[in-house]
């Protein structure tokens, strides 16, 4: 439709599918107000969906002007609210067994994500953090007193 020259990063893929995903589920006529169009459309997104390539060929195919702003709004909205994130949580440094870092790399390539990523994604959802009152008895000089310790501890879900 639009002869556009904007280009959707592999990192902002999946912003704009739930961007465009949720248009369609607001208006099925987000594609097109021609039903024949709007089925063909919709049958190509469907296929074009897991191919990166053809993902931005759809895009440069199917949407105008206003879906266009509207896309590059989103995905300019998810990068602050990233970004919010990791100043507010700033990125943590660990070591790896060569052989766990081979695990995560084989899984990361598989899903198409990073490391930290392939973290979240399949552990994150089993893990709950619990608080649980514990009793830590020490000496506070000159008042000998007793204080008690909040302390993380991590369980699984069921």
């Amino acid at each position: 439709m639009a002869g556009h020259s904007y280009v959707i990063r592999q990192q902002d893929r999946d912003t704009a599918v739930a961007f465009i995903d949720s248009q369609i589920s607001k208006d099925p006529r987000w594609f097109s107000n021609v039903e024949s169009q709007r089925m063909v459309a919709e049958r190509e997104y469907r296929d074009i969906k897991a191919d990166p390539p053809s993902f931005n060929e759809w895009c440069r195919k199917w949407m105008n002007e206003t879906q266009w702003a509207q896309i590059k709004e989103a995905i300019s909205l998810a990068r602050e609210q990233k970004e919010t994130l990791k100043r507010v949580r700033p990125d943590k440094t660990i070591s790896l067994t060569h052989r766990a870092w081979e695990i995560l790399s084989d899984l990361a390539r598989q899903d198409d994500a990073t490391l930290s990523e392939v973290i979240v994604n399949r552990l994150g959802r089993d893990w709950v953090t619990v608080y649980v009152r514990t009793e830590s008895r020490y000496t506070n000089a000159p008042n000998n007193r007793q204080h008690a310790l909040d302390k993380k501890r991590y369980v699984t879900n069921g």
